[in-house]
Protein backbone atom coordinates (compact mmCIF):
# COMPACT_ATOMS: atom_id res chain seq x y z
CA UNK A 1 0.00 0.00 0.00
CA UNK A 2 1.32 3.45 -0.88
CA UNK A 3 1.01 6.56 1.07
CA UNK A 4 -1.86 8.49 0.52
CA UNK A 5 -1.21 12.02 -0.19
CA UNK A 6 -4.88 13.17 -1.54
CA UNK A 7 -6.06 14.37 1.40
CA UNK A 8 -5.13 14.53 5.04
CA UNK A 9 -6.66 11.90 7.33
CA UNK A 10 -7.63 11.49 10.68
CA UNK A 11 -6.32 8.77 13.47
CA UNK A 12 -8.81 7.97 16.60
CA UNK A 13 -6.98 6.12 19.56
CA UNK A 14 -10.21 4.18 20.93
CA UNK A 15 -9.40 2.95 24.48
CA UNK A 16 -12.41 1.14 25.06
CA UNK A 17 -12.37 -1.78 28.37
CA UNK A 18 -11.74 -4.48 26.41
CA UNK A 19 -9.74 -3.32 23.20
CA UNK A 20 -7.45 -0.95 22.25
CA UNK A 21 -8.12 0.47 18.62
CA UNK A 22 -6.16 2.51 16.55
CA UNK A 23 -8.73 4.04 13.21
CA UNK A 24 -7.80 6.12 10.44
CA UNK A 25 -10.54 7.14 8.58
CA UNK A 26 -11.34 10.26 6.10
CA UNK A 27 -12.41 13.46 7.82
CA UNK A 28 -16.36 13.05 6.51
CA UNK A 29 -16.11 9.58 8.67
CA UNK A 30 -15.55 6.90 6.44
CA UNK A 31 -12.84 4.34 7.86
CA UNK A 32 -9.64 3.34 6.21
CA UNK A 33 -7.87 1.24 8.66
CA UNK A 34 -8.12 -0.23 11.96
CA UNK A 35 -5.77 -1.59 14.00
CA UNK A 36 -6.62 -3.29 17.83
CA UNK A 37 -5.04 -5.68 20.39
CA UNK A 38 -6.75 -6.77 24.20
CA UNK A 39 -6.57 -4.16 26.48
CA UNK A 40 -5.30 -6.06 29.52
CA UNK A 41 -5.25 -4.16 32.81
CA UNK A 42 -2.03 -4.42 35.20
CA UNK A 43 -2.31 -5.80 38.59
CA UNK A 44 1.19 -4.34 39.53
CA UNK A 45 0.49 -1.37 40.88
CA UNK A 46 -1.41 -0.56 43.88
CA UNK A 47 -4.73 -1.69 42.57
CA UNK A 48 -5.99 -3.04 39.21
CA UNK A 49 -5.33 -0.20 36.54
CA UNK A 50 -4.97 0.59 33.50
CA UNK A 51 -1.23 -0.13 31.61
CA UNK A 52 -0.67 3.27 30.56
CA UNK A 53 2.87 3.39 29.76
CA UNK A 54 1.84 -0.26 27.82
CA UNK A 55 -1.11 2.00 26.18
CA UNK A 56 1.13 4.77 24.92
CA UNK A 57 3.90 2.68 23.49
CA UNK A 58 1.22 0.55 21.57
CA UNK A 59 -0.52 3.68 19.95
CA UNK A 60 2.99 5.55 18.91
CA UNK A 61 4.15 2.48 17.53
CA UNK A 62 0.77 1.86 15.81
CA UNK A 63 0.85 5.59 14.38
CA UNK A 64 4.51 4.97 13.13
CA UNK A 65 3.14 1.83 11.11
CA UNK A 66 -0.37 4.04 9.74
CA UNK A 67 1.76 7.08 8.41
CA UNK A 68 3.37 4.75 6.25
CA UNK A 69 0.63 4.88 4.47
CA UNK A 70 -2.23 7.88 5.32
CA UNK A 71 -0.83 11.27 5.40
CA UNK A 72 -2.52 12.67 9.35
CA UNK A 73 -3.52 15.81 9.72
CA UNK A 74 -5.53 15.42 13.25
CA UNK A 75 -5.02 12.85 16.17
CA UNK A 76 -7.85 12.30 18.48
CA UNK A 77 -8.85 10.09 21.34
CA UNK A 78 -12.14 8.42 22.68
CA UNK A 79 -12.93 6.72 25.84
CA UNK A 80 -15.38 5.54 28.16
CA UNK A 81 -16.52 7.80 31.24
CA UNK A 82 -15.05 5.73 34.28
CA UNK A 83 -11.62 6.35 33.67
CA UNK A 84 -8.89 9.14 34.22
CA UNK A 85 -5.89 10.57 36.05
CA UNK A 86 -3.77 12.64 38.30
CA UNK A 87 -1.11 15.01 36.55
CA UNK A 88 1.73 16.43 37.52
CA UNK A 89 3.11 18.01 34.54
CA UNK A 90 2.26 15.76 31.38
CA UNK A 91 2.98 12.51 33.80
CA UNK A 92 0.72 10.63 36.22
CA UNK A 93 1.18 10.34 39.92
CA UNK A 94 -0.87 7.05 40.25
CA UNK A 95 -1.66 4.93 37.83
CA UNK A 96 -5.27 4.80 36.21
CA UNK A 97 -7.96 2.90 38.40
CA UNK A 98 -9.23 0.20 36.04
CA UNK A 99 -13.16 0.68 37.24
CA UNK A 100 -13.18 -2.84 38.03
CA UNK A 101 -10.88 -2.34 40.71
CA UNK A 102 -12.23 -3.63 44.06
CA UNK A 103 -12.18 -1.14 46.49
CA UNK A 104 -11.57 -1.63 50.42
CA UNK A 105 -14.95 -1.75 52.73
CA UNK A 106 -13.82 1.28 54.80
CA UNK A 107 -14.09 3.24 51.24
CA UNK A 108 -16.98 2.00 50.19
CA UNK A 109 -18.69 3.10 53.10
CA UNK A 110 -16.98 6.33 53.87
CA UNK A 111 -18.36 7.18 50.03
CA UNK A 112 -22.05 6.12 50.65
CA UNK A 113 -22.05 8.91 53.00
CA UNK A 114 -20.60 11.57 50.98
CA UNK A 115 -21.77 10.75 47.41
CA UNK A 116 -23.70 13.29 45.55
CA UNK A 117 -27.70 13.24 44.64
CA UNK A 118 -28.95 11.47 41.97
CA UNK A 119 -30.91 14.60 40.83
CA UNK A 120 -27.67 16.57 40.72
CA UNK A 121 -25.41 13.48 39.21
CA UNK A 122 -28.22 11.82 37.58
CA UNK A 123 -26.79 8.35 37.97
CA UNK A 124 -26.18 6.10 41.48
CA UNK A 125 -23.09 5.15 43.02
CA UNK A 126 -23.29 1.51 42.55
CA UNK A 127 -21.87 -0.33 39.24
CA UNK A 128 -19.00 0.87 37.53
CA UNK A 129 -16.99 2.60 40.31
CA UNK A 130 -17.52 6.04 39.86
CA UNK A 131 -14.72 9.02 39.17
CA UNK A 132 -15.92 10.65 42.83
CA UNK A 133 -15.07 7.06 44.57
CA UNK A 134 -11.94 6.60 42.98
CA UNK A 135 -10.57 10.14 44.04
CA UNK A 136 -11.98 9.30 47.41
CA UNK A 137 -9.68 6.11 47.43
CA UNK A 138 -6.76 7.73 46.11
CA UNK A 139 -6.69 10.53 48.44
CA UNK A 140 -7.45 8.28 51.95
CA UNK A 141 -4.41 5.58 50.60
CA UNK A 142 -1.92 8.01 48.88
CA UNK A 143 -2.18 10.95 50.37
CA UNK A 144 1.55 11.66 49.43
CA UNK A 145 0.83 11.38 45.28
CA UNK A 146 -2.52 12.91 45.82
CA UNK A 147 -1.05 15.89 47.29
CA UNK A 148 1.43 16.50 44.15
CA UNK A 149 -1.23 16.27 41.47
CA UNK A 150 -2.10 19.52 39.80
CA UNK A 151 -4.74 18.38 36.98
CA UNK A 152 -7.00 15.50 36.66
CA UNK A 153 -7.77 14.67 33.25
CA UNK A 154 -10.09 12.18 31.92
CA UNK A 155 -8.92 9.28 29.48
CA UNK A 156 -9.05 10.83 26.63
CA UNK A 157 -7.62 14.39 27.80
CA UNK A 158 -4.76 12.84 29.10
CA UNK A 159 -3.85 11.26 26.02
CA UNK A 160 -4.12 14.24 24.15
CA UNK A 161 -1.91 15.61 26.99
CA UNK A 162 0.54 13.15 26.23
CA UNK A 163 0.18 13.30 22.49
CA UNK A 164 1.45 17.25 22.80
CA UNK A 165 -2.32 19.36 23.60
CA UNK A 166 -2.72 21.57 26.58
CA UNK A 167 -4.62 20.09 29.31
CA UNK A 168 -8.28 20.29 29.15
CA UNK A 169 -12.21 18.65 30.60
CA UNK A 170 -14.50 18.10 28.14
CA UNK A 171 -18.38 17.71 28.88
CA UNK A 172 -19.34 14.69 27.49
CA UNK A 173 -16.66 12.83 29.77
CA UNK A 174 -16.64 14.91 32.74
CA UNK A 175 -20.73 14.23 32.53
CA UNK A 176 -20.81 10.29 31.83
CA UNK A 177 -21.76 8.97 35.08
CA UNK A 178 -18.36 10.65 36.88
CA UNK A 179 -19.99 11.90 40.29
CA UNK A 180 -17.84 14.91 39.45
CA UNK A 181 -19.96 16.76 37.69
CA UNK A 182 -23.21 18.32 38.69
CA UNK A 183 -25.03 17.99 35.57
CA UNK A 184 -28.26 20.09 36.51
CA UNK A 185 -26.10 23.35 37.58
CA UNK A 186 -23.52 22.83 34.72
CA UNK A 187 -20.53 22.77 37.03
CA UNK A 188 -18.45 20.52 39.09
CA UNK A 189 -20.58 18.65 41.26
CA UNK A 190 -21.09 19.02 45.03
CA UNK A 191 -19.13 16.69 46.15
CA UNK A 192 -15.38 18.08 44.33
CA UNK A 193 -16.50 21.19 45.51
CA UNK A 194 -16.67 20.03 49.21
CA UNK A 195 -13.77 18.21 48.91
CA UNK A 196 -11.45 20.92 47.20
CA UNK A 197 -10.79 18.48 43.95
CA UNK A 198 -12.96 20.97 41.86
CA UNK A 199 -9.13 23.12 41.75
CA UNK A 200 -7.81 20.01 39.66
CA UNK A 201 -9.84 20.56 36.95
CA UNK A 202 -8.60 21.94 33.98
CA UNK A 203 -10.59 24.71 31.85
CA UNK A 204 -12.95 23.31 29.24
CA UNK A 205 -12.95 22.72 25.50
CA UNK A 206 -15.33 20.98 23.31
CA UNK A 207 -14.88 17.89 21.53
CA UNK A 208 -12.80 18.63 18.41
CA UNK A 209 -11.22 21.68 19.19
CA UNK A 210 -7.43 22.12 18.64
CA UNK A 211 -5.64 21.40 22.22
CA UNK A 212 -2.48 22.02 19.92
CA UNK A 213 0.17 20.13 17.76
CA UNK A 214 1.73 17.37 17.96
CA UNK A 215 5.18 17.60 20.28
CA UNK A 216 8.70 17.21 18.32
CA UNK A 217 9.47 13.84 20.35
CA UNK A 218 5.97 12.50 19.02
CA UNK A 219 6.30 13.27 15.59
CA UNK A 220 9.97 11.83 15.79
CA UNK A 221 9.11 8.61 17.26
CA UNK A 222 6.04 7.85 14.61
CA UNK A 223 6.70 9.58 11.03
CA UNK A 224 3.78 12.36 12.24
CA UNK A 225 4.24 15.92 10.77
CA UNK A 226 4.36 18.86 13.24
CA UNK A 227 1.53 20.30 12.23
CA UNK A 228 -0.89 17.41 13.28
CA UNK A 229 -3.44 18.84 15.26
CA UNK A 230 -4.56 17.04 18.40
CA UNK A 231 -8.08 17.27 19.07
CA UNK A 232 -10.10 17.29 22.56
CA UNK A 233 -11.04 14.24 22.81
CA UNK A 234 -14.46 12.84 23.62
CA UNK A 235 -16.76 10.14 25.42
CA UNK A 236 -17.29 6.98 23.23
CA UNK A 237 -20.82 6.18 23.56
CA UNK A 238 -21.16 10.47 23.16
CA UNK A 239 -18.74 9.98 20.12
CA UNK A 240 -21.20 7.38 18.57
CA UNK A 241 -24.08 9.22 19.42
CA UNK A 242 -22.68 12.46 17.56
CA UNK A 243 -22.63 10.22 14.35
CA UNK A 244 -26.24 9.99 13.84
CA UNK A 245 -26.70 13.70 15.04
CA UNK A 246 -24.18 14.56 12.42
CA UNK A 247 -26.02 12.91 9.59
CA UNK A 248 -29.36 14.19 10.87
CA UNK A 249 -30.54 11.70 13.25
CA UNK A 250 -31.00 13.36 16.49
CA UNK A 251 -34.29 11.98 17.37
CA UNK A 252 -33.16 7.94 16.42
CA UNK A 253 -33.20 5.83 19.37
CA UNK A 254 -29.83 4.23 19.19
CA UNK A 255 -28.55 1.58 21.18
CA UNK A 256 -24.65 1.42 21.87
CA UNK A 257 -23.40 -1.80 22.68
CA UNK A 258 -20.44 -3.43 23.85
CA UNK A 259 -19.49 -4.44 27.22
CA UNK A 260 -22.23 -1.97 27.95
CA UNK A 261 -25.53 -1.16 26.38
CA UNK A 262 -26.24 2.00 26.34
CA UNK A 263 -29.54 3.48 25.50
CA UNK A 264 -30.00 7.11 24.01
CA UNK A 265 -33.24 8.77 23.39
CA UNK A 266 -33.12 12.78 23.12
CA UNK A 267 -37.18 14.55 24.77
CA UNK A 268 -37.83 13.13 27.75
CA UNK A 269 -38.13 14.77 30.89
CA UNK A 270 -35.26 14.71 33.34
CA UNK A 271 -38.41 13.60 36.07
CA UNK A 272 -38.98 10.43 34.19
CA UNK A 273 -35.56 9.46 35.10
CA UNK A 274 -35.42 6.47 37.50
CA UNK A 275 -32.64 5.93 39.72
CA UNK A 276 -33.10 2.43 40.48
CA UNK A 277 -33.91 1.43 36.98
CA UNK A 278 -30.54 1.84 35.31
CA UNK A 279 -31.40 5.59 34.05
CA UNK A 280 -28.89 7.87 33.91
CA UNK A 281 -28.53 11.72 32.12
CA UNK A 282 -25.86 11.72 29.32
CA UNK A 283 -24.89 15.45 28.23
CA UNK A 284 -23.88 15.28 24.54
CA UNK A 285 -20.76 17.02 22.79
CA UNK A 286 -23.09 20.79 22.66
CA UNK A 287 -24.06 20.44 25.83
CA UNK A 288 -27.75 19.05 25.42
CA UNK A 289 -29.28 16.45 27.92
CA UNK A 290 -29.31 13.21 26.14
CA UNK A 291 -31.65 10.69 28.41
CA UNK A 292 -30.31 7.49 28.79
CA UNK A 293 -30.07 3.90 30.35
CA UNK A 294 -26.94 2.29 31.17
CA UNK A 295 -27.01 -1.61 31.78
CA UNK A 296 -24.06 -4.06 31.15
CA UNK A 297 -25.42 -6.54 29.08
CA UNK A 298 -22.44 -7.28 26.38
CA UNK A 299 -20.44 -8.66 29.43
CA UNK A 300 -23.88 -10.60 30.57
CA UNK A 301 -24.48 -11.91 27.24
CA UNK A 302 -21.07 -13.83 27.53
CA UNK A 303 -21.65 -14.74 30.84
CA UNK A 304 -24.74 -16.60 29.78
CA UNK A 305 -23.46 -17.54 26.87
CA UNK A 306 -20.74 -18.82 28.30
CA UNK A 307 -18.37 -20.67 25.65
CA UNK A 308 -21.17 -22.56 23.52
CA UNK A 309 -20.97 -20.90 19.69
CA UNK A 310 -24.08 -21.37 17.26
CA UNK A 311 -24.15 -20.10 13.94
CA UNK A 312 -27.12 -17.79 13.81
CA UNK A 313 -29.48 -19.81 11.71
CA UNK A 314 -29.10 -22.58 14.58
CA UNK A 315 -30.11 -19.91 17.19
CA UNK A 316 -33.01 -18.77 15.36
CA UNK A 317 -34.25 -22.43 14.60
CA UNK A 318 -33.92 -23.16 17.95
CA UNK A 319 -35.41 -19.74 19.94
CA UNK A 320 -39.02 -21.49 19.23
CA UNK A 321 -38.28 -24.32 21.54
CA UNK A 322 -36.30 -22.53 23.74
CA UNK A 323 -39.65 -20.22 24.30
CA UNK A 324 -41.48 -23.17 24.00
CA UNK A 325 -40.43 -24.91 27.34
CA UNK A 326 -40.35 -21.58 29.16
CA UNK A 327 -36.17 -21.12 29.72
CA UNK A 328 -35.83 -17.27 30.47
CA UNK A 329 -32.33 -16.20 32.13
CA UNK A 330 -33.39 -13.35 35.08
CA UNK A 331 -30.90 -10.51 36.12
CA UNK A 332 -28.53 -10.07 37.12
CA UNK A 333 -25.50 -11.90 35.89
CA UNK A 334 -23.21 -9.11 37.49
CA UNK A 335 -22.71 -6.43 40.16
CA UNK A 336 -25.04 -4.63 39.44
CA UNK A 337 -28.91 -4.05 39.63
CA UNK A 338 -29.46 -2.84 36.23
CA UNK A 339 -33.11 -2.45 34.96
CA UNK A 340 -34.40 -4.34 38.20
CA UNK A 341 -33.77 -3.03 42.11
CA UNK A 342 -31.65 -5.61 44.12
CA UNK A 343 -31.08 -7.79 41.06
CA UNK A 344 -27.08 -7.24 41.65
CA UNK A 345 -25.59 -10.42 41.79
CA UNK A 346 -29.27 -12.52 41.74
CA UNK A 347 -28.84 -13.90 38.06
CA UNK A 348 -30.56 -17.29 37.70
CA UNK A 349 -32.07 -19.59 34.94
CA UNK A 350 -35.52 -21.03 35.45
CA UNK A 351 -37.44 -23.53 33.37
CA UNK A 352 -35.57 -26.12 31.39
CA UNK A 353 -31.86 -25.87 30.99
CA UNK A 354 -30.48 -24.97 27.50
CA UNK A 355 -28.85 -28.51 26.10
CA UNK A 356 -26.88 -27.46 22.87
CA UNK A 357 -24.74 -24.51 22.23
CA UNK A 358 -27.50 -23.05 19.68
CA UNK A 359 -30.18 -23.11 22.74
CA UNK A 360 -27.58 -21.76 25.16
CA UNK A 361 -26.43 -18.91 22.83
CA UNK A 362 -30.44 -18.46 22.26
CA UNK A 363 -30.84 -17.98 26.02
CA UNK A 364 -28.71 -14.79 26.24
CA UNK A 365 -30.29 -13.48 22.53
CA UNK A 366 -33.60 -13.03 24.50
CA UNK A 367 -32.02 -11.71 27.91
CA UNK A 368 -30.19 -9.08 25.74
CA UNK A 369 -33.28 -8.44 23.51
CA UNK A 370 -35.64 -8.36 26.45
CA UNK A 371 -32.96 -6.05 28.61
CA UNK A 372 -32.51 -3.59 25.39
CA UNK A 373 -36.58 -3.90 25.25
CA UNK A 374 -37.05 -2.90 28.65
CA UNK A 375 -34.43 -0.16 28.27
CA UNK A 376 -36.55 1.36 24.89
CA UNK A 377 -40.00 1.06 27.43
CA UNK A 378 -38.24 3.26 29.97
CA UNK A 379 -36.86 5.78 27.46
CA UNK A 380 -40.03 6.12 25.52
CA UNK A 381 -39.22 5.50 22.35
CA UNK A 382 -41.30 5.51 19.86
CA UNK A 383 -39.82 6.34 16.18
CA UNK A 384 -36.62 4.60 14.32
CA UNK A 385 -34.38 2.60 16.29
CA UNK A 386 -30.59 1.69 15.63
CA UNK A 387 -28.68 -0.74 17.08
CA UNK A 388 -25.17 0.34 16.98
CA UNK A 389 -21.81 -1.56 18.29
CA UNK A 390 -21.26 -5.46 19.02
CA UNK A 391 -24.89 -6.08 18.77
CA UNK A 392 -25.35 -4.41 15.50
CA UNK A 393 -23.74 -7.70 13.78
CA UNK A 394 -26.11 -10.05 16.23
CA UNK A 395 -28.94 -11.26 13.56
CA UNK A 396 -30.91 -13.09 16.16
CA UNK A 397 -30.60 -10.09 18.96
CA UNK A 398 -31.83 -7.27 16.28
CA UNK A 399 -34.88 -9.45 14.65
CA UNK A 400 -35.77 -10.68 18.17
CA UNK A 401 -36.16 -6.71 19.40
CA UNK A 402 -37.82 -5.91 15.97
CA UNK A 403 -40.54 -8.50 16.70
CA UNK A 404 -40.71 -6.85 20.35
CA UNK A 405 -41.59 -3.29 18.57
CA UNK A 406 -43.87 -3.98 15.95
CA UNK A 407 -44.68 -0.59 15.89
CA UNK A 408 -41.26 0.92 15.21
CA UNK A 409 -38.54 0.40 12.61
CA UNK A 410 -35.29 -1.11 13.61
CA UNK A 411 -32.08 -0.93 11.88
CA UNK A 412 -28.52 -2.13 12.10
CA UNK A 413 -25.37 0.15 11.79
CA UNK A 414 -23.35 -1.87 9.25
CA UNK A 415 -19.83 0.01 10.68
CA UNK A 416 -18.14 -1.96 13.79
CA UNK A 417 -16.59 1.14 14.43
CA UNK A 418 -19.35 3.80 14.76
CA UNK A 419 -17.71 4.96 17.91
CA UNK A 420 -14.11 5.73 16.54
CA UNK A 421 -15.86 6.95 13.53
CA UNK A 422 -18.02 9.54 15.15
CA UNK A 423 -14.87 10.56 16.91
CA UNK A 424 -13.41 10.84 13.42
CA UNK A 425 -16.34 13.17 12.67
CA UNK A 426 -15.50 15.59 15.27
CA UNK A 427 -12.33 16.66 13.29
CA UNK A 428 -13.54 20.66 11.50
CA UNK A 429 -16.97 19.70 12.47
CA UNK A 430 -17.92 23.36 13.18
CA UNK A 431 -17.17 24.42 9.60
CA UNK A 432 -18.73 20.89 8.07
CA UNK A 433 -22.05 20.95 6.08
CA UNK A 434 -24.17 18.33 7.56
CA UNK A 435 -25.85 16.13 7.16
CA UNK A 436 -22.85 14.20 6.66
CA UNK A 437 -23.70 10.73 4.46
CA UNK A 438 -21.43 8.16 6.29
CA UNK A 439 -23.85 6.38 8.29
CA UNK A 440 -25.06 3.14 6.41
CA UNK A 441 -27.54 1.28 8.21
CA UNK A 442 -29.64 -1.98 7.14
CA UNK A 443 -33.31 -2.88 7.93
CA UNK A 444 -33.98 -5.50 9.94
CA UNK A 445 -36.86 -8.62 9.58
CA UNK A 446 -38.75 -8.80 12.52
CA UNK A 447 -38.76 -12.55 13.50
CA UNK A 448 -41.32 -14.35 11.08
CA UNK A 449 -44.23 -17.02 12.35
CA UNK A 450 -47.35 -14.96 14.32
CA UNK A 451 -47.02 -17.73 16.83
CA UNK A 452 -43.47 -16.86 17.17
CA UNK A 453 -43.99 -13.22 18.02
CA UNK A 454 -47.04 -13.98 20.33
CA UNK A 455 -44.90 -16.48 22.59
CA UNK A 456 -42.06 -13.92 22.76
CA UNK A 457 -44.55 -11.45 23.88
CA UNK A 458 -45.47 -13.51 26.00
CA UNK A 459 -42.32 -14.57 27.40
CA UNK A 460 -41.15 -11.04 27.56
CA UNK A 461 -43.79 -10.31 30.08
CA UNK A 462 -43.03 -13.49 32.24
CA UNK A 463 -39.33 -12.14 32.23
CA UNK A 464 -40.64 -8.96 33.36
CA UNK A 465 -42.70 -10.49 36.15
CA UNK A 466 -39.96 -12.79 37.62
CA UNK A 467 -37.29 -9.82 37.23
CA UNK A 468 -39.65 -7.71 39.24
CA UNK A 469 -39.99 -10.65 42.22
CA UNK A 470 -36.50 -11.14 44.82
CA UNK A 471 -35.17 -14.64 44.58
Amino acid sequence: MTRSEASPRIAVLDIGKTNLKLLVASEDGWPLETLSIPNVPTTAGPYLAYDLPGLEEWFLDTLAVVTQRHTIGAVIATAHGCGAVLVEGDEPVLPMMDYDAVSPPEIDQAYARIAPAYDEVFCGSSGAMRLGKQLLWQESAYPAEFARAKTYLTTAQYFALRLGGCAASEISQLAAQSHIWDLFHHQPSSLMRKRGWDRLLPERASAGAVLGRVSEAVAKRTGLARSTEILCGVHDSNANLFRYKAAGMADTSILSTGTWMIGFQRGLALDKLDATRGMVLNIDVDGENVPSTLIATGREYDLISGDHDASDAAVLTALPSLLALGTLALPSFVGDDGLFPGAAHRGRIIGPRPETPAEWRGLAVLYAAFSANRCLDALGSSKHIVIDGGFAANLPFARALAALRPSQSVSVSQSRDGTALGAALLWRRFSRKIPVSSVVLEAVTPLGEDECKRTLSAAYQSWISFSERPS
